[in-house]
């Protein structure tokens, strides 16, 4: 379920406005959420800085097999197709009783701009790239961003937005405490994942 949470972007909710709250500063990685009106869950921005190059945080990212390292509580990922500048995978997750099990087919969208140095991952759900699995909720609304900017050769920084419906009936004090936790645990796996050889000297064509 915590993946879920974290994964469920919705595209429509203005991320940039509005009043941010600190809801975590733990190890370089701060985490914010606001009120979105119409919804019970709250949106959420995290931000941190890595100690490496901005082709390897995008390398990260790109690396679809190896995602259930990156969000927490995922048992199944399939690669659905990937080109030079977008991918679109298939993600099942692990939820706990008695919360029923979540999937869902995602796209990413990778932009890059020169003058600012910095690559924007837009990112939207597909429900209906792949097959609906009977026992498990098909995730069909969401999007939101990733902004990873090159602040010299070996430190990039992310400001990540999202917010979404893990639909199904999950209480709402629920999914908003685990929404808080969630960015926190996963850009601390982010943060060991850059460090990783297989994610080193990484180039991407649409990266110029």
């Amino acid at each position: 379920m915590k993946t879920l949470l974290c994964l469920l972007l919705l595209s429509t909710i203005p991320f940039h406005d509005g009043n941010w709250e600190l809801k975590k500063d733990k190890e370089g990685i701060k985490v914010y959420t606001k009120h979105v009106e119409g919804s019970g869950l709250k949106a959420i921005k995290a931000t941190t800085v890595f100690n490496a190059s901005l082709e390897t945080c995008v390398a990260v990212l790109r690396d679809i097999d190896h995602l259930t390292e990156l969000f927490p509580d995922t048992k199944v990922v399939k690669k659905i197709s990937q080109t030079a500048n977008d991918q679109v995978h298939y993600l099942e997750m692990d939820a706990p009783w008695p919360v029923t099990d979540r999937d869902g087919a995602f796209l990413l969208v990778y932009k890059y701009d020169a003058t600012t140095q910095t690559v924007l991952v837009d990112a939207k759900m597909k429900p209906d790239a792949c097959p609906v699995k009977d026992g498990i909720i098909r995730l069909s609304k969401g999007g939101g961003t990733w902004k990873f900017k090159r602040i010299d050769a070996t430190h990039t920084s992310l400001e990540y937005y999202f917010h979404g419906d893990p639909g199904g009936n999950i209480p709402t004090f629920l999914a908003n405490s685990v929404v808080e936790e969630n960015p926190l645990k996963m850009l601390t796996n982010y943060h060991a994942l850059v460090k990783l050889e297989r994610y080193q000297g990484k180039k991407f064509s649409f990266i110029k």
